[in-house]
């Protein structure tokens, strides 16, 4: 006998014979549009009203979820931006989370930061706004940014190399098309900003990925660590975290009979069938992570791209930290503040059983880590984006002056 699903859908295609449906194929190459298509706004720059110590500055972000890291970043630099004295507003492209810009601005004071500034949602046209500075902050927001005028300037705030995400392909294209556009690069990072000045061209600037010292520091626990403890971040959804290479490192400690236990963090793995201890502590918040820092013996974690915010603090907290040894880290830290693995299972298990085994060279890293992170914060960030902002628009200004 037939279901009760399977009739309805019977009928639904004898009620609507002219309804054609797409197919997966049509489905994605609809979902890339309404990301990448939108029509020029013939809005000119209302440079006549410019004050440099008011920026009138709109961000275009994608929608968000609490925990969000790259938003978090995003939000610090852009309240700091407001109480620096600036006009800050964000726009939310293709809104599949929020319903109303209300229900975003509450989700950004709840689980964010304070913000007071205006947010508004847009979906498919071009937004009809005007300002100084118009900031994208990813791949899919920059074809919204590129279309719309109304602008002295527009920039692209970069936290990663996005076609990296990607396996060679139409994605990967239009996010490594989105650096040939005439936007100025903010980059979290000197990687980031070689990359986008040496291999793209652009005007770019770099400016560090900092840490809330309140927060993330030693405290009084120095000196009673755990022995044999690994914190080690495990948010294998995210592909270049490259988690499972980790995680064959433990197999390998574990068989040359090295004593140890896992804190695995970052995204709940389940139930392991694994011969060593662990604990599965799932996603937690900022207080937890830093009682896990500071306890923990050594801290791993892996960025095939850009460096993690989470090397920083879990230097601040007095933790060694192992990460890979490739140019995107390798050009951040300095030689004396982390160990540097193979990108091997055995690279990476060497140095877990390396540092595991020597106090003193655990003392070491702990001290650089702590000297290479020592004075930065999120407002020092800021006011070197903030200086950037306004370097460009007045060059633009002063061009279109000269220009016209």
């Amino acid at each position: 006998m037939a279901s009760l699903k399977s009739i309805t859908r019977k009928l639904w295609r004898l009620m609507t014979p002219h309804i054609k449906r797409k197919t997966a194929f049509e489905k994605q190459v609809a979902h890339l549009k309404t990301f990448t298509s939108y029509a020029p706004s013939a809005r000119i720059a209302p440079t006549a009203n410019l004050d440099p110590a008011r920026l009138r500055i709109t961000f275009v972000i994608p929608d968000f979820l609490p925990g969000a890291g790259g938003h978090m970043t995003i939000f610090r630099i852009a309240t700091c931006l407001e109480k620096f004295g600036h006009d800050v507003r964000f726009l939310i492209q293709n809104p599949s989370i929020h319903k109303t810009a209300d229900e975003a601005k509450q989700t950004i004071n709840a689980h964010f930061q304070p913000f007071s500034g205006s947010v508004e949602l847009f979906r498919g046209v071009t937004p009809d706004v005007e300002g100084d500075a118009l900031i994208a902050t990813d791949r899919f927001t920059c074809y919204p940014v590129q279309a719309m005028g109304g602008f002295t300037r527009k920039f692209y705030f970069v936290q990663d190399f996005e076609p990296a995400f990607y396996a060679a392909g139409a994605e990967a294209l239009l996010s490594e098309a989105t650096y040939h556009f005439d936007f100025d690069c903010l980059c979290a990072g000197d990687w980031l900003h070689k990359r986008m000045s040496r291999d793209f061209g652009r005007w770019s600037m770099a400016w560090p990925l900092a840490y809330d010292a309140g927060v993330y520091n030693s405290g009084a626990t120095v000196g009673e660590r755990h022995p044999a403890r690994i914190a080690l971040y495990a948010r294998y959804v995210t592909p270049r975290r490259a988690v499972e290479l980790a995680f064959i490192a433990l197999e390998i400690l574990h068989q040359r009979g090295i004593p140890f236990e896992v804190d695995f963090f970052g995204w709940k793995l389940g139930d392991l069938s694994v011969p060593f201890p662990y604990r599965d502590r799932g996603v937690l918040g900022s207080a937890e992570l830093a009682e896990l820092y500071r306890e923990a013996t050594i801290g791993v974690v892996f960025s095939a791209t850009n460096h993690s915010l989470v090397n920083k603090e879990m230097m601040a907290c007095g933790l060694p930290v192992i990460d890979l040894d490739l140019d995107t880290v390798r050009s951040i830290f300095p030689a004396d503040t982390m160990a540097f693995a193979k990108p091997t299972p055995e690279g990476i298990a060497d140095e877990m059983q390396r540092l595991l085994e020597s106090a003193e060279e655990r003392d070491r890293l702990r001290r650089g880590g702590l000297a290479h992170v020592e004075g930065l914060t999120w407002e020092g960030s800021a006011r070197l984006v903030e200086a950037a902002i306004r370097e460009r628009v007045l060059w633009a200004a002063s061009k279109e002056k000269a220009d016209g």
